[in-house]
């Protein structure tokens, strides 16, 4: 199995070896231009301090023969191989590589003629075939002899500047080398722990795999390893809290299934067995129907929950008068109001706005919290009914007095068959997902609601509900 050290080492020897040979070329080609560069300015300095020397000594009065000799001392001082050509195309020269009749055969020698007697200097890298074997860096330089003007070709050998840059070029390779090799050895260490800790990070992996959630990485880092590790956790405690809620959604619907299921096969038993006598069977059958009817008014409410959640809700939305909803939704309530003496306050917005949104899923909201309210509230208490317009939206309140819910019991409201009446004793008809409904049902409508509790207000739901989208003028 290939490593992670394999693939990065491979990587970067690859990264490394392209580099290399991009380097070694660029700084061959830069050191080769800056030395020929400099030596073209040292020649063609020399030769104009040895034309100036020339021109004080000799101005106009210097014979053919002393040029000559002054011309091999340049070469001597110089280290090159020196032509003098006049005008009328007579060649001066410190050596026998070159006549007369040979100019034309140079290398674009010709043209740096030409070129140096219209009083420009040129600079060329050529090869002498049959003369010199290595490359000559020829510098031509207009010397001026007096009233008269000569085209001064000074020929140097490139070995020794060649020979320069290989030294350099080597001390550049040996770096980079040395270089790489330590690269090798810190990706090594560096891949060696990254290796080590994507381990444990897989390690944990299968283990959660297995259905245990109590795993925790412990990685101390600061990169993108050390946030997969926090998100690895964090993953984890999101698995094990749904695992305890779906230990605690199981636990609570066999409790909800199981003690209906065991009244109606009570009664049924008792019924069919003669136990219950027959001027009583008819209440019990009622019983049996109430057991029944809830029985399936549960399961209706977990399957449009299951839709709710999987987003397969759809919303028939219209306009409508959200007063009306809710004083409808209010009659089916009036005969526990009046049982428990609850005090009443309804105050609806003053706007005529009408409300936009699935109808049928905003009573079921307005239904639910209301039978949460009424169920809540102690006898001679109060709930209140409020709504306000506020930036194209309704913000509709429900809040009954009663026992005030602490930060950990409306931090699992919202959960499915959450009862805070632990005994049941308020909630025996209760399915435990009225709030869990009314949450979803606001959320596929892309509304928001809050639930607050304090000494003040009792209990308050407060959500939201989008006006119409084209208000009349």
């Amino acid at each position: 199995m290939k490593t992670i050290f394999h693939k990065f080492a491979f990587i970067y020897i690859m990264i490394f070896l392209i580099s290399f040979i991009f380097i070694i070329i660029g700084v061959r080609s830069v050191l080769e231009y800056y030395f020929i560069n400099n030596e073209s300015e040292l020649i063609e300095k020399r030769a104009a301090n040895f034309e100036k020397v020339v021109n004080e000594q000799y101005f106009n009065t210097i014979s053919l023969d002393l040029l000559q000799d002054q011309i091999l001392i340049l070469d001597g001082y110089t280290g090159a191989n020196i032509w003098l050509i006049s005008e009328t195309g007579e060649l001066y020269k410190t050596s026998n590589d070159l006549d007369a009749d040979s100019i034309s055969s140079m290398p674009n020698l010709m043209e740096d003629i030409v070129t140096v007697f219209s009083g420009d200097t040129t600079r060329r890298e050529v090869i002498y075939e049959g003369v010199y074997e290595d490359r000559i860096l020829r510098v031509g330089y207009p010397f001026h002899l007096g009233n008269s003007i000569y085209a001064m070709f000074i020929n140097v050998p490139m070995p020794e500047i060649e020979d320069t840059i290989s030294k350099v070029s080597v001390i550049i390779f040996f770096s980079l080398a040395l270089s790489g090799c330590l690269a090798v050895v810190l990706i090594f260490l560096i891949t060696q722990r990254m290796g080590y800790e994507i381990k444990v990070i897989n390690d944990a992996a299968k283990y959660i795999s297995e259905g245990n959630f109590d795993k925790k990485i412990i990685i101390n880092r600061k990169d993108e390893l050390g946030e997969l590790a926090n998100s690895f956790n964090l993953m984890a405690d999101e698995l094990n809290q749904q695992e305890n809620t779906k230990r605690m959604f199981i636990s609570s619907l066999s409790h909800d299934l199981r003690t209906p299921l065991t009244t109606i096969k009570g009664y049924t038993i008792g019924i069919l067995d003669g136990t219950i006598e027959a001027d009583k069977q008819e209440r019990y059958l009622n019983i049996v129907k109430n057991e029944s009817e809830r029985l399936i008014k549960m399961i209706n409410d977990l399957l449009d929950l299951s839709k709710m959640e999987s987003g397969a809700l759809i919303l028939n939305k219209t306009d409508f008068d959200l007063s009306n909803v809710i004083l409808n939704v209010l009659d089916s309530f009036e005969q526990k109001i009046i049982k428990k003496r609850i005090k009443l306050t309804i105050e609806f917005s003053k706007e005529k706005v009408l409300a936009h949104g699935d109808l049928a899923s905003i009573q079921r909201v307005v239904y639910n919290l209301l039978d949460n309210a009424t169920k809540f509230v102690e006898e001679d208490g109060a709930i209140s009914i409020r709504t306000e317009l506020k930036n194209d939206k309704y913000y509709v309140g429900i809040s009954n007095t009663g026992r005030v819910l602490d930060e950990k019991e409306l931090s699992v409201i919202w959960d499915r068959f959450s009862k805070l009446d632990k005994s049941r004793g308020l909630e025996k008809t209760s399915s435990g997902l009225g709030l869990s409904i009314v949450r979803e049902i606001i959320k596929a409508h892309h509304e928001t609601i809050e639930v607050y509790s304090n000494q003040d207000i009792g209990v308050a739901f407060i959500f939201t509900v989008s006006t119409q989208i084209f208000k009349s003028l």
